[in-house]
């Protein structure tokens, strides 16, 4: 795959992140040598300020190409430190703790900029690392330079309250065809009582092993 091209000189930075309201952040560090993937830690906020963060807006610099069909993937994980040790502008010692990344949304070419809801607020992981009083902890972002068919089939950069919307109410209707015994007839189905509660449980299930399960396309 090709690098990603910067008129500006190569060491120059190509990604940027801000939290409305506050400071741009362009010091993403290069994670891998196939200059594929970023990360940044979100240091300077913390505590309960990280929960009140809705949205974060992520975008290239100006005059920055991704590889032809191509698109930039953002992610998040919560980093926990005990709350004695010092944190640095990188928060990885050997006392820390992460978490999966999840998903955030993504850009490209075509759309070098958007606004993406955190979730931050309602993630329950999340609201018991900040309510513990032993932790420091730190949002750590990723980036990954994916290409288009896998941004397309998470559905990240289309409007994505809707779209996730759409994904759990299919989820829900293909398990219930899956018990539908055929005999309603009229387009009715006919299924258990608890169909609702069983779903339920297999969507919790499912979303704890992988949180973004149902924005693919296969189940």
């Amino acid at each position: 795959m090709d690098n990603i091209r910067s008129q500006q000189s190569p060491s120059q930075q190509v990604l940027g992140v801000i939290i409305p309201g506050g400071v741009v952040r362009t010091d993403f560090i290069p994670s891998d040598p196939s200059g594929t993937k970023f990360t940044l830690a979100l240091t300077g906020i913390s505590g309960k300020d990280i929960s009140s963060v809705s949205e974060l807006v992520f975008f290239l610099l100006p005059g920055v190409t991704l590889p032809q069909n191509h698109g930039a993937m953002l992610y998040w994980q919560i980093v926990s430190t005990p709350a004695s040790n010092n944190m640095s502008s990188t928060p990885f010692t050997a006392a820390s703790t992460t978490t999966e990344f999840e998903l955030v949304g993504a850009i490209a070419n075509h759309r070098p900029s958007g606004a993406f809801r955190t979730g931050w607020s309602t993630n329950e992981t999340l609201g018991v690392a900040m309510n513990s009083t032993a932790l420091t902890i730190t949002i750590n972002l990723g980036v990954s330079i994916e290409p288009m068919s896998s941004v397309e089939n998470v559905g990240v950069m289309q409007d994505k309250t809707t779209h996730v919307a759409k994904k759990i109410a299919t989820d829900l209707f293909n398990y219930m065809q899956s018990f539908d015994t055929g005999g309603g007839g009229g387009g009715n189905m006919v299924v258990p009582k608890n169909i609702f509660e069983r779903w339920m449980s297999r969507f919790e299930a499912k979303a704890r092993v992988d949180p973004n399960f149902f924005m693919k396309d296969s189940d």
